[in-house]
């Protein structure tokens, strides 16, 4: 019974995602931040999460990544978490990918974002624990 009420209270709030979309007006002249994918949720994260994305634009050129959510520390009452697009580049992504997202990961040109949430980094073939996606952004 012990093991069964601790388990109960480490558990992670469950969470619902609101919205997602491409903000381009961010970068102060750095180039670094032009792309940022802005996730929002319900309510402010209070718990470490693992996130996939997808994101395909008209021209179908698809960007996936992956990465942790934590709770925001400057600003906990925020529900909306800002994550670069250029960090999502990995050993698969397509060849000349940091270009493709400058050309072609732009507002108004995204033909899907698929947002899935886990409790921890999947190992297998987990389901996540909040999914989905958004359309014409």
């Amino acid at each position: 019974m012990l093991s069964l009420l601790a388990l109960i209270g480490c558990s992670k709030a469950p969470v619902q995602i609101t919205s997602a979309k491409v903000v381009s007006g961010l970068d102060k002249g750095s180039g670094n931040f032009d792309r940022v994918l802005q996730i929002c949720f319900d309510k402010p994260l209070t718990s470490t999460y693992y996130h996939k994305i997808a994101i395909i634009t008209k021209e179908n050129v698809k960007i996936t990544g992956f990465g942790t959510l934590r709770p925001l520390a400057s600003d906990p009452d925020n529900k909306c978490h800002l994550r670069n697009v250029y960090l999502y580049i990995h050993k698969d992504s397509p060849v000349d990918a940091r270009q493709l997202i400058k050309d072609y990961v732009v507002p108004g040109n995204i033909r899907q974002v698929l947002v899935q949430i886990y409790n921890e980094k999947p190992q297998g073939k987990e389901l996540p624990i909040a999914e989905k996606i958004f359309t014409d952004l």
